[in-house]
């Protein structure tokens, strides 16, 4: 996070500048070749869409993002409750397994 956004309410949001070398990095330590398939999701479908891109650009062949992400987008009452993984009743759980995650540092 950077600077305060006035307009949106919040801190302004940067690229992990190291996403896609951390990426290429954990893929070589497993030995998967750059068309293995990733999935990206994010709480509303923006950021995980946007490292796809990335992704891609660096030569990813196969790279998906859950569309709408896993929250989906604000109703007019201002809860995230319209679309989402979450929302279109799929599985989930907020029991998290670390050693699938990835903390930027």
């Amino acid at each position: 996070m950077s600077d305060w956004d006035d307009k949106r309410g919040h801190y302004k949001l940067e690229p992990l500048q190291d996403f896609v070398p951390e990426l290429n990095r954990r893929r070589e330590a497993k030995g998967l070749p750059k068309d293995a398939t990733v999935v990206l999701i994010c709480r509303s479908g923006d950021r995980s869409s946007r490292s796809a891109d990335r992704l891609m650009a660096d030569g990813w062949s196969r790279v998906y993002t859950v569309v709408d992400g896993f929250e989906g987008y604000m109703s007019p009452a201002g809860r995230r409750e319209v679309n989402g993984w979450k929302n279109a009743g799929l599985p989930w759980s907020y029991k998290l397994d670390k050693s699938k995650m990835y903390f930027a540092r």
